[in-house]
């Protein structure tokens, strides 16, 4: 394909399908490591809860998606860095919301846009309590602050793997 040659194209795409696994990683290590540090379940304590899922939900994905990016491309860490966090916002924070608004809303029978992102939000609150109409905004403000410092510390992280890497390869020869 013509179009797949633009790197850019390239790593926008390779930042979807990242995001969306270690987002589902994300999603088991947090279910079963919560019930390791409280005794409380989540649903019934929202006002920890909410910290602890939006941190590693703002974290977790986003710091080897910037190291395996900079792997792949190689240069330019704060640009991919931005893109990365972009990418990553729009798919968890405007595609995942949209759908969830939809199956919310009975689509595809009912659905015309109506309660959007309210809906999605109510559904995604039953899981994930960062979604809870009370969280949401200081998660979409917060979460995206540690997004983009996490997508720098993997590019940092790999960065500096690799010049290891190197200047150990350079004193071997």
């Amino acid at each position: 394909m013509k179009i797949l040659q633009y790197p850019w194209i390239r790593i926008t795409l390779l930042s979807c399908w990242l995001f969306g696994g270690f987002y589902l990683l994300t999603f088991f290590v947090t279910a079963m490591s919560y019930s390791l540090i409280w005794r409380i379940p989540a649903d019934m304590s929202r006002d920890v809860s909410w910290i602890f899922y939006g941190v590693l939900f703002s974290v977790l994905p986003y710091v080897p998606m910037g190291g395996l990016l900079y792997s792949y491309l190689g240069r330019r860490p704060l640009i991919l860095t931005v893109h990365a966090a972009g990418v990553g916002f729009l798919v968890e924070k405007g595609i995942g919301v949209f759908l969830a608004a939809m199956m919310a809303s009975g689509f595809p029978s009912s659905w015309y846009g109506q309660d959007y992102p309210g809906s999605g939000h109510a559904l995604l609150c039953e899981e994930l309590p960062m979604y809870c109409s009370v969280f949401v905004e200081s998660y979409y403000l917060w979460g995206t602050a540690a997004s983009l410092v996490s997508v720098y510390a993997g590019t940092l992280i790999c960065r500096s793997l690799r010049t290891t890497s190197m200047k150990k390869e350079k004193d071997a020869s």
